[in-house]
């Protein structure tokens, strides 16, 4: 309102002074002026009321979260099994070791080529191979023919 009755007396000099053709211009002009104030603080109080609130449905699904990473099954099991027959040494015998061993056979090797050897496991606690001397056998058995 003290904003009105300053754009109000600061205009009101110049509407007595202007032709009467440019009086209609004068008002325009301070009508705009006051309006275009109004709508800034409008806006302040929109965006002030706003910020408070929650994002709504729209705005969440513009700002994706980031992507869990997620491994593939087949690299989960073959995982589960490694650290499964480090800790085990009948499980690395009866059933790692087979697999492997199918493996090593199913690629083409020349006659006198033998495959590696099986690893020894820790006997006195019953426990596998350790994880070093896994990656050496698969180190070995990826070597070529």
């Amino acid at each position: 309102m003290l904003f009105l009755v300053c754009v109000g007396i600061a205009l009101a000099p110049v509407y007595f002074y202007v032709e009467s053709s440019y009086r209609a211009a004068v008002v325009r002009a301070g009508a705009v002026l006051v309006l275009w104030v109004a709508l800034i603080r409008l806006r302040g109080a929109v965006r002030r009321h706003n910020e408070g609130q929650p994002p709504s449905a729209f705005e969440a699904a513009l700002h994706r979260g980031p992507v869990e990473p997620r491994m593939a099954p087949i690299f989960v099991k073959l995982r589960d099994e490694v650290r499964a027959s480090t800790s085990d040494q009948g499980y690395f015998e009866n059933t790692l070791w087979l697999r492997m061993q199918r493996m090593i056979t199913s690629r083409d090797r020349p006659a006198g080529r033998v495959g590696p050897a099986m690893p020894s496991g820790r006997r006195w606690l019953r426990r596998g191979p350790s994880l070093a001397a896994l990656r050496d056998l698969i180190t070995r058995m990826e070597e070529p023919s």
